[in-house]
């Protein structure tokens, strides 16, 4: 298990401070401009902490496993949820995108990403298989294994 670091919630006090003297500054201002430029800058900080540890975890993950598999999910659907805000700082979409690149420059399989699509599976089909690379495996358990890594 790893837990998540929460990048946004960490800064989101002093990002609506930043965000409170905004609205008080005069149009066309220096100060304005100036405030801004803070703002880009303290966003662009949770950014970065979150892609370092989004590649960290990719990196860290490939060094353990001959074969990755990531279950696909509906991330816009997820993000509308109740945890919707946690769900989008932690960035899932950006992280499931560098662990496939990690994985094509380690050589590590990535699957569904083998070139291989399944498809949709109705409920009674409970075996998962990669035409690609021969894996076969019961569709919860690979959904566990996922969840778990």
């Amino acid at each position: 298990m790893i837990e998540r670091p929460k990048f946004l919630t960490k800064l989101q006090s002093e990002l609506t401070l930043l965000q409170r003297r905004l609205k008080l500054k005069s149009k066309a201002s220096v100060n304005l401009y100036k405030l801004n430029q803070k703002i880009a800058r303290l966003h662009q900080k949770i950014s970065d902490t979150r892609k370092d540890f989004h590649f960290k975890l990719a990196n860290h993950l490939c060094d353990q496993a001959g074969m990755i598999f990531v279950e696909d999910l509906d991330l816009r659907t997820w993000a509308k949820g109740m945890l919707g805000k946690h769900t989008l700082d932690a960035g899932f979409g950006q992280f499931f995108n560098i662990l496939a690149w990690v994985c094509r420059k380690r050589g590590v399989d990535f699957c569904p990403n083998c070139g291989a699509h399944t498809g949709k599976k109705d409920l009674p089909e409970r075996e998962h298989k990669c035409p690609q690379c021969q894996y076969e495996i019961n569709r919860d358990v690979a959904a566990t294994k996922v969840i778990c890594h």
